[in-house]
């Protein structure tokens, strides 16, 4: 990991690397029946994880509130 990068950017990284890793490993081992399902959910957790540290990194937020109109409440999405 790069030397400079905030601790929650580093945090985000290091759960996408792990999350990617894992899911190769389930994918790959021959007694678990449901390997596509756990494959596809891992690896969703780790590119989520890596689009979060970029847009940390940019100081973007990675969410957004969407304002419900009728409650006049925030909803975070």
């Amino acid at each position: 990991m790069s030397r400079g990068l905030p601790k929650i950017v580093k945090s985000c990284l290091a759960k996408a690397l792990d999350s990617a890793l894992l899911a190769i490993e389930t994918y790959n081992k021959p007694a678990i029946k449901f390997r596509s399902g756990g494959y596809i959910v891992l690896m969703n957790i780790a590119w989520t994880s890596l689009f979060h540290a970029i847009f940390i990194r940019r100081g973007i937020k990675p969410y957004y509130k969407e304002i419900d109109i009728l409650r006049g409440m925030a909803i975070l999405m």
